[in-house]
């Protein structure tokens, strides 16, 4: 009886110095991947749509398993015209799930985006805000990543106007596949 007493006291005793393992936070991803802008315009007058892709390099550091901002630079090539470059930036932070431990992750947030088109003929810059959302899954010291992105357009119709003097409505959506470093 003395025995079984002992060892109840002793697991007690033991409690507070569970060994259970918690799942290990890695705060800091830093990637690399493709990126697509689409520009649609609703008036065929002006031409085909704005179809650009290209590669970003993208840094996101989470706060916590549901709080994360990323940084993403990328650099595009117009897919119809290919004397015109892009080069821009995305700052977005999220909401979700899953942002730092391993496993299924799931988020949206909003942000800005700020770029510059580029043509032997002119250049223009185009900012403004976006809300974004993705889903990914983080292993042990790799990520993958699929964000989409739908941007406030208004930049974008302005120089449709400015430069053809058509008025447009336009959508603009971006969307990325980042395989990141996690540490």
């Amino acid at each position: 009886m003395n025995k079984y007493i002992f060892i109840v006291v002793l697991t007690a005793a033991l409690l507070p110095f569970n060994v259970q393992a918690e799942e290990l936070e890695k705060k800091f991803n830093i990637g690399i991947g493709t990126y697509a802008l689409k520009i649609a315009y609703d008036d065929t007058y002006i031409g085909n749509d704005d179809d650009l892709s290209g590669f970003g390099l993208s840094a996101l550091y989470a706060f916590t398993d549901q709080v994360a901002i990323r940084g993403e630079y990328y650099s595009l090539d117009h897919d119809d015209a290919s004397n015109i470059d892009a080069t821009g930036i995305d700052l977005v932070g999220y909401f979700g799930t899953g942002l730092a431990t391993q496993g299924f992750k799931a988020y949206i947030g909003g942000g800005i985006f700020s770029e510059t088109w580029e043509s032997p003929v002119r250049t223009e810059d185009f900012d403004g805000l976006q809300i974004n959302g993705g889903i990914g899954y983080n292993w042990d010291v790799v990520a993958l990543d699929f964000v989409l992105g739908i941007r406030n357009a208004s930049d974008y119709e302005d120089f449709i106007q400015r430069v053809s003097g058509i008025s447009v409505n336009a959508a603009a959506v971006s969307g990325s596949l980042i395989l990141s470093a996690r540490f």
